[in-house]
């Protein structure tokens, strides 16, 4: 059984499944205890769930990974999801004070806070869709706008909040809620793989003052922007490293090699570009083949391009303005770890740059501290966010313990 301060995030990305076990000290401090990585692929198109064995058995190896390193067991978790079925709508309600007959404003309370609250989540999702989350961008009263906090105790003759809702495909999120499950971990909660990364990667003062998260996974890159505090546009594509590799695959070489060479030798602008040859082997290990450095990057380049100018164009639809973003854009995901890709980024989008790793916990692990691990650790610090306000679920499966016995029984007699 977990204990109460120990909480667990499974991120279900295109190229595997990782686990993160956190521990919660007295202090508050957090550490990533136990981190599992079972790469598998198959299982997901365009951020969707499509095969259910090849993902359950991945899970289990990752949290069984993650188990062993940390001595703790899981029989909860907080579980990522991405595609192009997650998305957000803006929405608002504003609600009188008092009866509308006196001359004079009345007070502000807890009571109109709530309701309007309530009035302004309360939307007609597109057909076959649930909510994920509803964060409360701002409040306005008397003139004044976007207000971070609400206006309670003031006077005013009215006053109205604004809602980001982020939702998602019903059966999508409910299979992926089963396959989890399948495998023995309770779902507390399902969260966007964008909210995690940006969890993961920003502080209170970036979400504040406005950043972009752009995580660019294997096969999907999601992207959120945080003003206020709050998410205020998120979105995700049909764009990742995958085609990266799948472009120098296609030059005679395995994808072993050719995801080897993206993240050691290829460059992402190319000024950045090596002036040399490499030799490399072919498919299936006959022969090798001769690849100019060069060449790999423009290939590499065109798609970053791609990856960015469409990065572009979504921060342009959230309707917030360079200037109300200070904080610039911040990369994660694996992607994020190829050379001269923030360069890249900051001259295809005009934006300030910078790398995104996960911030603020300890790690007994060195892998925590890599790119392509946000998501996971994201989940684990939203969940957390989301259990101090009473969000996340605990429903036990029941039968992990009895499965694991079964297991470790049968492995005995081998």
């Amino acid at each position: 059984m977990m204990e109460n301060n120990t909480i667990a995030g499974i991120d279900i990305g295109c190229s595997g499944v990782r686990c993160v076990i956190a521990i919660q000290h007295e202090n508050s401090e957090l550490e990533i205890a136990g981190v599992g990585i079972a790469p598998c692929t198959g299982h997901i198109r365009q951020g969707v769930l499509v095969n259910a064995a090849i993902a359950g058995e991945a899970i289990q190896k990752a949290v069984e990974e993650a188990e062993e390193m940390c001595g703790l067991e899981v029989d909860s978790a907080f579980v990522n999801i991405t595609g192009l079925h997650v998305r957000g709508i803006l929405s608002s309600s504003a609600m009188q004070i008092g009866d509308g007959k006196s001359e004079y404003p009345e007070e502000i309370t807890d009571e109109h806070i709530k309701k309007v609250e309530e009035n302004a989540g309360n939307i007609t999702l597109p057909s076959g869709c649930e909510v994920l989350e509803r964060t409360v961008r701002d409040y306005s009263f008397g003139g004044f706008s976007q207000l971070p906090d609400p206006p309670v105790g003031l006077k005013s003759v009215s006053v109205e909040a604004r809602v980001y809702t982020i939702y998602a495909d019903k059966i999508a999120a409910e299979n992926l809620r089963t396959v989890v499950q399948n495998a023995g971990i309770a779902v507390e909660a399902v969260i966007p793989s964008a909210v995690a990364s940006a969890s993961a990667v920003l502080n209170r003062d970036e979400k504040q003052v406005g950043t972009v998260v752009v995580d660019i996974g294997s096969a999907n890159t999601d992207l959120v922007v945080y003003r206020g505090g709050a998410p205020v546009h998120l979105s995700s594509f049909s764009m990742g490293g995958d085609r990266i590799t799948t472009d120098i695959q296609s030059l005679g070489i395995s994808r072993n090699d050719a995801e080897k060479l993206k993240i050691e030798k290829v460059a992402a602008i190319n000024q950045f570009a090596e002036k040399s040859t490499l030799s490399v082997r072919k498919v299936g290990g006959r022969g090798s083949v001769s690849v100019a450095l060069p060449l790999l990057t423009q290939l590499a380049a065109q798609r970053i391009e791609e990856i960015f100018n469409f990065a572009a164009e979504e921060i342009a639809a959230s309707g917030v303005g360079q200037s109300n973003l200070t904080g610039g854009i911040v990369i994660t995901g694996g992607a994020a770890r190829m050379n001269g890709i923030i360069e890249a980024a900051s001259v295809i989008t005009g934006h300030q740059v910078e790398p995104g790793i996960p911030r603020a916990v300890k790690s007994v692990s060195k892998v925590a501290n890599e790119p392509e691990m946000a998501t996971a650790i994201g989940l684990v610090k939203h969940g957390l966010e989301l259990r101090r306000v009473g969000l996340g679920k605990k429903e036990p499966v029941g039968y992990r313990d009895f499965a694991k016995k079964v297991s470790k029984f049968f492995n005995k007699l081998k």
